[in-house]
């Protein structure tokens, strides 16, 4: 059994090899923090990145939990606004979006949130091609292959809750 300097030292000096596990969560507001937190409890990863335009939150929710991953199981949080941070992930979470404004239809919240994601998606698929991607949103979002942008996959709302990927075949 190590003890608590030796697993200080290693946090120190981590191993540089490529993860086997990479997750990426897009976007550090209450949702995506909420996402980023759970898979660190939880261990589902062996990295875990973090991607947002507003670099001050951004690096304030990345430090915080910097601050506890001594205690957690994945051993390396990388962050930052460029998403070569999310280079060779195997999931990507985009949480980011924007809020529903005072008198604004929920048709209109969703056209900007397509805005939103027209400008997320590629810079993600350029650095992990083979990914899943998962987009968090309100109202709910569903990337159709199909017409939008047919090499990115299908992407799930906050109210489809569970529904597996479509195949290709199904929007044609």
């Amino acid at each position: 059994m190590s003890t608590v300097k030796e697993q200080l030292i290693q946090n120190l000096a981590p191993d540089e090899k490529q993860s086997r596990c990479k997750i990426t969560v897009v976007g550090v507001g209450n949702v995506g923090m909420a996402c980023a937190i759970s898979i660190l409890l939880k261990g589902l990863a062996d990295e875990l990145a973090l991607v947002d335009a507003d670099e001050n939150k951004l690096k304030g929710e990345a430090l915080d939990l910097l601050h506890g991953s001594l205690f957690l199981s994945t051993p390396k949080i990388v962050f930052g606004k460029d998403y070569s941070v999310s280079a060779n992930s195997k999931l990507v979470i985009i949480t980011a979006g924007a809020r529903m404004v005072s008198g604004e239809s929920r048709l209109a919240l969703l056209q900007r949130n397509v805005t939103i994601m027209k400008a997320i998606v590629p810079g993600v698929i350029q650095n992990s091609p083979d990914c899943k991607i998962m987009i968090v949103t309100n109202p709910g979002l569903i990337w159709d292959k199909g017409r939008n942008l047919p090499q990115y996959p299908v992407c799930l709302g906050t109210k489809w809750h569970h529904r597996p990927c479509e195949s290709q075949h199904e929007h044609r």
